[in-house]
């Protein structure tokens, strides 16, 4: 809900698009969005702040004209102006409404605001008019905690919404705070145009405590004027979002019934041991974060014969949220793609807490969450063997541990070998995926489709190389795929992703820089910033690249050849690429 009382403009029928926009909605979490400032500490701040500007109810007006009413093609929508430190906030309570119930209280509520403020306006003495504006604003906020008050939330939640923005490209933050420290925050890139986010809201408890969130712009300097078509704020489906790449899996009462520590003799879940083994075929990694004794339950998983299943697995008494993240960063993933799988409650939570994107799922929710599209893949040669390669990298970040002197001499111990060669009809399938799966280290962010791919590779338009990584520690299959497009006498890297296996190893700047060379001794290197891809920015900087020009979010640079640059990776062309 956004509070249009201070709107200086009207859209008709107003009622009818707030029932058109919710009626068929799920379960919605009731907000009300009111203009705020980041630097707020009102009302002291309005005698001497010179950015001062009395709104009518003496408050500072932040947003330009007020929070306006839009009409969208799904109903009701709002208008920002943000000026500057403007921001827009409302108090976080995570019990939800049915979506006919939510239009209800809007439509009530946005009612009842025109008629009070109306009261106020014509109020000959201003204490009257403060209580008609301060009294309906305290007045509402009750209603609200009233109707949804509830003691805790226990389930992630996720902001959603849909920007039109025809002012520039910006992005904007998401911060949860409570009344003493800032507890969360997310970005959100604002690009021209229409666009969709969806950020996920940790769980936290609202019963005494208050919180509260806010959406404003990351510069607080900036002023732009964008349109929120929707912004709700809804219990997390996690049928939807990121294919998964890890399930994480505990194990007491949960991969087996009982406690192991009380009982040797647990009860296998057999379905459980069956998931494990198709989510490893079809190249869906399992790894095990349990608080446990580590050789009471490795000899457990070995006389179960599923102990090579599971990579860098933590099983001791740290905090789950600690070895979870520990985990991710050694496989350098996102959060987003990771399953956490755990009986217990109290431990989902504190995960969500600390990683608000990880799906936690209690084991009574896996047979049915297994059946959605998050875990429908494109099943290659490469993914059949993804364990393997978790694997080598686990044993590398061991020796990698061990070794005292420069990263670089240990890289070059490693033997890291690059072949480059061109897609053919066994391999296309596996640079799609790539495409498709990788988000930090994908240069464009495009998602091409398989049809698109084939015809990219077809036309003599395009150089497209796929790149076979191996070392000392073993083969890691198809890492990577990389399209240069050639206009002329100038050659533009449009598409490169590298899969997060490989990540750091300089196979990235050492491709770059061999077809710097390969292609005259320059190549130019497109980029478009997402989200997830600030890693792939890195190959710019280590490579010095200059840039060259902006088209549509997308940056090109230029790419001159070093000859210098440290030989750590062995580069073997196959492809015959002039």
């Amino acid at each position: 809900m956004f509070d249009f009382t201070f709107s200086k403009i009207r859209v008709p029928g107003l009622y009818s698009l707030i029932r058109r926009r919710y009626r068929k909605q799920g379960d919605i979490v009731p907000l009300f969005w009111t203009e705020h400032c980041m630097e707020c500490s009102a009302p002291a701040c309005y005698k001497t702040c010179d950015r001062y500007k009395r709104r009518a109810d003496g408050d500072c007006i932040r947003i330009v004209n007020g929070i306006t009413p839009i009409a969208t093609k799904e109903g009701i929508g709002a208008r920002c102006e943000f000026r500057t430190w403007a921001k827009i906030e409302s108090q976080l309570k995570t019990k939800t409404l049915s979506g006919n119930s939510y239009a209800f209280l809007y439509r009530i509520f946005s009612l009842l605001g025109y008629f009070f403020r109306g009261c106020a306006s014509i109020s000959p003495f201003s204490k009257l008019q403060y209580f008609f504006d301060k009294g309906w604003f305290s007045v509402r906020q009750k209603i609200i905690n009233y109707i949804i008050n509830s003691k805790e939330s226990t389930y992630a939640l996720t902001l959603q919404g849909t920007i039109n923005n025809n002012d520039h490209a910006s992005t904007f933050l998401v911060d949860v705070k409570s009344v003493s420290r800032h507890l969360f925050r997310d970005i959100i890139e604002v690009p021209l145009g229409e666009s969709r986010f969806r950020v996920n809201i940790p769980p936290y408890e609202n019963g005494k405590k208050l919180y509260f969130i806010n959406v404003h712009p990351t510069n607080a300097e900036e002023h732009i004027t964008i349109d929120f078509e929707s912004l709700e704020l809804k219990p997390t489906d996690i049928t939807k979002g990121k294919k998964i790449k890890l399930v994480v899996w505990d194990l007491d009462n949960t991969l087996w019934k009982g406690t192991l520590i009380e009982n040797k003799n647990v009860e296998i879940n057999q379905r459980f041991i069956q998931l494990i083994k198709e989510f490893d075929s079809c190249g869906i990694v399992n790894s095990i974060v349990s608080k446990n004794d580590e050789e009471e339950a490795g000899k457990k998983l070995k006389e179960l014969g599923i102990v090579d299943y599971f990579v860098f697995k933590k099983i001791n008494w740290e905090p789950k949220s600690v070895n979870i993240c520990n985990t991710i960063m050694q496989m350098n993933i996102n959060a987003n793609s990771v399953v956490f799988v755990d009986d217990n409650p109290f431990e989902r939570n504190e995960v969500l807490l600390r990683q608000p994107s990880i799906t936690c799922i209690d084991p009574s929710e896996v047979e049915e969450f297994v059946k959605c599209e998050r875990f429908k893949m494109i099943v290659t040669d490469d993914s059949k063997k993804r364990r393997a390669t978790y694997k080598m990298m686990e044993s590398m970040q061991q020796e990698e541990k061990q070794w005292d002197g420069d990263i670089n001499d240990f890289l070059r111990s490693c033997d890291i070998r690059l072949n480059l060669s061109r897609p053919t009809e066994r391999t296309t399938p596996r640079c799609y995926e790539l495409l498709q799966r990788t988000n930090q280290l994908n240069s464009s962010g495009r998602r091409l489709s398989l049809d698109e791919v084939k015809k990219i590779i077809a036309s003599d338009s395009y150089d497209c190389y796929v790149l076979n990584s191996s070392d000392k520690f073993g083969d890691y299959g198809i890492v990577g795929f990389l399209i240069v497009e050639n206009k002329g006498e100038k050659n533009v890297v449009t598409d490169f992703v590298i899969s997060c296996r490989v990540a750091n190893k300089k196979i990235e700047p050492s491709v770059i820089n061999y077809l710097a060379k390969k292609y005259g001794g320059e190549i130019a290197f497109n980029y478009k910033k997402t989200l997830r891809n600030g890693p792939m920015f890195n190959i710019i900087k280590e490579l010095g690249m200059q840039k060259e020009s902006v088209s549509q979010d997308t940056e090109t640079y230029k790419c001159k050849y070093d000859p210098k640059f440290h030989n750590i990776v062995t580069i073997n062309d196959l492809t015959g690429n002039k």
